[in-house]
């Protein structure tokens, strides 16, 4: 089952997402314990989500205990992610009623927001529930899920990078777990022998799937910046081919055909005790997966620190009321319920998905060996830019990176190209 951030995007056009806005936004009244209001009793609402793996497992199982705690009814349209990504564009476009609550990627909420597609939960939500949510989470989730002051989210599934490694390896060159990208660097030199089949580093750096955010945490880690403040991008500048440099480095200390490596190599390569340290992990399957030898080895923790920070790229899909909802009071109230501190401690994780809430993931802390790790992390991620074109943008530069992988080019030529191609797509999409 999917279980990672997508990174195959469809690239939607800044013009279509910013076409048409308007509808009247409801108001309800939800209380705490979600009781099931009178006009609600024979609702039923069209629910848009993934439906399998940590993005959307949780609301397949969930449904029918949603409408035994609430009366509401849930026609739940499940779909893989690219598909999903279209139809709720196009519902939009065309101020479509055909879904009430709908699962939307970090990427796009601030474009669907600007675009009016999305109702504020400001109007739908009280605001003690509103307040015990927003004490509950790691701050970034608040920024992310907002717009112009107002919150058209919730995260309810948390999930960003997380760091990777192999403790037995380390300690057969009398190393530790690396806290910083250079430690991490030596490490990866230092374990490397052909002899053993042990490799050092470890990332699925394959064109346009991984390369971007394989290069971004070391970049963001070392006070790199993607855009300016008039949205022009400046990371080709002596941060980025640092970085770029720094990361080629460590490719060298892949094993055989790293370069190339998909996520299936990544995971497998950790699997089976072939690398070491993969700190750019979106997904724990290398754990999951593990031979007997190597999976008593595997242990995780947060991405490496930089000259200013750590930051693992963070990821996520959540829940928003569709402009256009029949019943945006009812869709609120499914929104609420999935990101209540009960669901989110005691149903979310026991259904295959991950927790938003800070108390969920204390609470389910000892439910997988990685969960602390990805609790930590959240803390510490950092989110990319939040615009319909980021798809597109991530797509073009891992082309330029993935040529620097191979030797093809040079770091600086690599970023100088990504930028150009960069800047070309904010262009054309009229930002400036």
């Amino acid at each position: 089952m999917e279980q990672r951030t997508p990174s195959r995007r469809q690239a939607i056009s800044r013009r279509a997402l910013l076409k048409g806005a308007a509808g009247a936004s409801g108001a309800a009244a939800l209380g705490t314990s979600f009781p099931c209001p009178a006009l609600a009793q024979s609702a039923t609402i069209n629910v848009l989500t993934l439906g399998e793996g940590i993005f959307g497992q949780p609301f397949v199982d969930l449904a029918p205990e949603f409408t035994k705690a609430t009366g509401i009814k849930v026609n739940a349209i499940t779909m893989g992610y690219n598909e999903a990504i279209q139809k709720q564009a196009a519902a939009f476009a065309a101020k479509s009623s055909a879904y009430d609550v709908v699962q939307v990627d970090s990427i796009y909420i601030k474009g669907f927001a600007q675009a009016g597609h999305l109702q504020p939960l400001e109007t739908l939500i009280p605001n003690d529930q509103l307040a015990d949510y927003f004490s509950d989470i790691p701050a970034t989730f608040k920024g992310m899920w907002s717009f112009d002051g107002k919150t058209y989210g919730l995260a309810t599934i948390g999930n960003c990078q997380r760091f990777i490694y192999n403790e037995g390896h380390l300690k057969a060159v009398g190393l530790s777990a690396p806290q910083t990208w250079d430690e991490l660097l030596a490490a990866a030199q230092k374990v490397v022998d052909p002899s053993a089949k042990r490799f050092g580093f470890v990332a699925g750096t394959e064109r346009l799937a991984k390369a971007f955010s394989i290069w971004l945490p070391i970049f963001w880690a070392n006070g790199g910046v993607l855009l300016d403040d008039k949205m022009k991008p400046i990371f080709a500048d002596q941060t980025g081919i640092d970085a770029l440099a720094f990361l080629l480095e460590l490719v060298k200390t892949m094993p055989t055909g790293g370069p190339a490596y998909t996520e299936a190599d990544e995971t497998k390569a950790m699997a089976t005790g072939l690398g070491t340290l993969d700190p750019v992990a979106w997904i724990p399957d290398a754990i999951i997966t593990a031979d007997a030898a190597t999976k008593t080895q595997l242990a995780s923790g947060v991405s490496p620190k930089g000259t200013t920070t750590r930051a693992p790229v963070m990821g996520g899909l959540g829940l928003t009321v569709s402009k256009y909802a029949h019943d945006a009071p009812a869709a609120a109230q499914y929104v609420a319920w999935f990101n209540s501190r009960e669901v989110q401690t005691g149903k979310i994780v026991q259904h295959g998905g991950q927790p938003c809430r800070n108390s969920a993931w204390a609470a389910n802390a000892a439910f997988k060996p990685w969960y602390p790790a990805v609790a930590d992390s959240l803390k510490v991620a950092k989110v990319r830019p939040q615009i319909p074109e980021w798809g597109q943008i991530d797509g073009e530069v891992g082309a330029w990176l993935s040529r620097a992988f191979v030797g093809e080019i040079s770091p600086k030529e690599a970023l100088e190209g990504g930028q150009k191609s960069v800047d070309g797509i904010m262009r054309d999409a009229g930002y400036y």
